[in-house]
């Protein structure tokens, strides 16, 4: 008799279910949009983990658009050692291409931030969104969340460049992380904020047990700050990032891009044009 009715309920919540779902109606871009995301969520889980011997965070998220990159700064989340792309439904269709809709971004991910429309290097704002991120354990259990505000910049006949923003209260401040400065290739002080440049390589790897890095790749991420081995791409390649990362106003920036002919002195003066323009 129980199971009869439990199994009647179950029926009745997928009848629901289905009924809820042929209800829902989106337009041809947010359709799009959704595919975009949810193809960039499942390429993004567990394509890297944080290296334990830094208490430095790296993301990388291989999307069909760009890898992108929030690094430079400390987690202050305790256990975490990695972060994955999350859900939520507030921010999903959160891009834009609609400048004056910043206000509206920087609300959802509770920060105010200094934003540049145009640099003086050519790049020009193309779209931003909201992105929704939580920190695991080695287990993949969740010890935290936090949202990201991304501005994408555009210029001709170059590589695209983000500027990622968010909270350092959340997140930890980087002058409380020793690492920053430590593992740093080059850093610039501009009007009393420091700038941080790094190059990285990376070794992305496809999630199969029939390729893994060799023992030599694995002792150089060991060894070298700026060597990762992440998991998640199509096939065996190896790709490099530039970025700055920088903090003001309790906010996190980090400029970064996949162009390597894009090196420190055009970062660092984007982040300059940032910080004077507050």
């Amino acid at each position: 008799m129980v199971q009869r009715q439990v199994k009647s309920m179950n029926e009745n919540i997928i009848v629901s279910y289905k009924k809820a779902m042929n209800e829902l109606c989106f337009s041809k871009d947010q359709k799009e949009d959704m595919i975009g995301r949810l193809t960039e969520v499942g390429s993004f889980k567990n394509v890297v983990q944080k290296k334990k011997k830094l208490s430095v965070k790296k993301i990388v998220a291989l999307t069909a658009a760009c890898l992108a990159v929030l690094g430079g700064c400390g987690v202050a989340v305790g256990k975490a050692t990695g972060v994955v792309a999350s859900f939520s439904p507030d921010t999903f269709f959160s891009k834009t291409s609609d400048f004056s809709r910043l206000d509206k971004l920087e609300k959802k991910v509770g920060i105010g931030v200094t934003a540049v429309e145009t640099f003086s290097n050519g790049y020009k704002f193309d779209s931003m969104d909201v992105e929704d991120f939580r920190t695991v354990d080695d287990e993949d259990r969740t010890v935290g969340r936090f949202k990201e505000l991304r501005i994408e910049y555009v210029c001709d006949n170059k590589a695209q460049i983000s500027v990622n923003m968010e909270s350092a209260l959340v997140n930890g401040h980087i002058d409380d992380d020793p690492g920053v400065a430590l593992r740093a290739n080059e850093m610039r002080t501009v009007d009393g904020i420091n700038v941080y440049y790094n190059y990285d390589e990376y070794l992305g790897l496809p999630a199969s047990k029939d390729i893994s890095p060799t023992e030599e790749e694995l002792k150089r991420e060991e060894t070298d700050d700026h060597f990762f081995i992440s998991i998640g791409s199509d096939q065996r390649e190896t790709y490099y990032v530039s970025s700055v990362v920088f903090e003001m106003g309790d906010v996190r920036y980090s400029i970064m891009t996949f162009d390597e002919n894009i090196m420190s002195d055009e970062l660092f003066g984007m982040a300059e044009e940032i910080i004077k323009a507050r």
